[in-house]
């Protein structure tokens, strides 16, 4: 579902996941963002990448070292309106890649 406009374009963040930026759904197809992705994170055309439906939303909140901020935060739930649904796409982690057997 598209959503009233919003400012967000697309930006990285910072987390657990690598190389994660997010895309905004209104100003960019999947195709466009995966290509945008691997040109900002200065990739390779053939870098693999996971590509998921999730949001982004202005509002306060504490960063990985304790600091308030007011900023653009990834969520993977929807918060109505409030929420820019985006293409989060990161590099996925070597259990993910294609063809990879997990040991056990």
């Amino acid at each position: 579902m598209i959503k009233g406009k919003s400012t967000f374009d697309y930006d990285y963040f910072p987390t657990e996941y690598i190389g994660l930026m997010c895309f905004n759904k209104q100003r960019y197809t999947e195709e466009q963002a995966i290509e945008l992705w691997r040109r900002e994170m200065a990739y390779k055309n053939n870098e693999p990448c996971l590509a998921e439906d999730a949001f982004v939303r202005y509002r306060y909140g504490t960063d990985e070292e304790g600091e308030p901020r007011s900023c653009w935060w990834h969520e993977w739930e929807d918060y109505g309106n409030r929420s820019v649904p985006v293409w989060s796409i990161r590099s996925p982690y070597s259990w993910e890649k294609e063809g990879s057997v997990e040991e056990v």
